[in-house]
């Protein structure tokens, strides 16, 4: 296994990790505010933070120029903006069961057909094995949460958007690996996408309720900093780093690990037993995260 491998796997399951737990650190900072202002007040921070690493770059001579800027423009669009308007609208009519089958498990298969048509990568009767494991695996996951779901016109909207939701993610990764391997600098390249999606979402953020900002309590800053400093600072810059390192298909798999992360951290937190149901799936997904990377280039 080459070194660019194993390090570029260290840094997907990072990844994984942080994010899945995101979800925890979310819902306790969304009993106070809306998730379109939790969204855009999480990358602000991080925006604040990658703001004067535009400036070092481009002292030290790493300047993009016009077409790197609108892919960067566009990725940033693609992961940051719509995507969470997309997610948060399609989680609030759909429900996180139906949002962790079309995210999660949605987003490596989509990202492997994106990386295919786009990036030429082969899509393999091993990555295809592995991917449809891992998505067994998230389905039984989520399958308690699918069962109870009220579906109407509203609950086909939520839907519509966690598609397209993933749709996005994937088209991002498939961009966001052929930017990195044009342009290489994955700190360059998260400090100006994290800054153009925050431009984007200001917009969206119009409606959101800010008044409710001051009420935050002091556990809840923490989460919202952990959001805004670990998991849009630090797992946007990671996760470019993997995309530099591995194909975008094998880098997406790992995260059919955020479920896994995300019922470790409530367990721990909130004591939450998961279902034997919940733990069939675990194994699941890292089974097919194993065989998705394992596969022949």
């Amino acid at each position: 296994m080459s070194e660019d491998r194993q390090v570029g796997t260290a840094a997907a399951v990072l990844v994984a990790v942080i994010w899945g737990l995101s979800f925890v650190a979310a819902s306790i900072v969304l009993t106070t505010l809306a998730p379109i202002s939790l969204a855009t007040l999480r990358f602000i921070i991080a925006s604040a933070i990658y703001s004067p690493v535009i400036v070092w770059e481009w002292r030290r001579g790493h300047r993009p120029n016009i077409t790197d800027i609108k892919e960067m423009a566009l990725i940033g669009f693609l992961s940051i903006s719509i995507y969470f308007w997309l997610q948060y609208t399609g989680v609030y009519y759909a429900g996180a069961g139906v949002s962790a089958v079309l995210v999660t498990g949605l987003i490596p298969v989509l990202t492997g057909l994106a990386g295919a048509a786009l990036l030429k990568e082969k899509f393999n009767m091993g990555k295809g094995l592995g991917i449809g494991l891992g998505l067994t695996g998230v389905a039984l996951i989520a399958l308690p949460k699918l069962t109870a779901t009220s579906v109407d016109w509203l609950f086909f909207l939520g839907v519509s958007c966690l598609l397209g939701n993933a749709i996005c993610w994937s088209l991002y990764g498939a961009l966001g690996r052929r930017l990195m391997k044009r342009v290489g600098h994955p700190l360059m390249v998260t400090a100006y996408e994290t800054v153009l999606g925050t431009i984007f979402l200001l917009p969206l953020s119009l409606t959101g309720d800010w008044g409710k900002v001051g009420a935050l309590t002091g556990g809840q800053w923490q989460s919202v900093l952990y959001l805004a400093i670990v998991c849009s600072s630090g797992g946007y810059l990671l996760w470019n780093f993997a995309l530099s390192k591995l194909e975008a298909v094998k880098a997406s798999v790992f995260l059919y690990l955020e479920p896994v992360s995300a019922f470790v951290g409530e367990f721990v937190l909130f004591t939450r037993v998961p279902l034997p149901l919940t733990l069939l799936g675990g194994v699941g997904i890292m089974v097919g995260a194993l065989l998705t990377y394992l596969s022949k280039e």
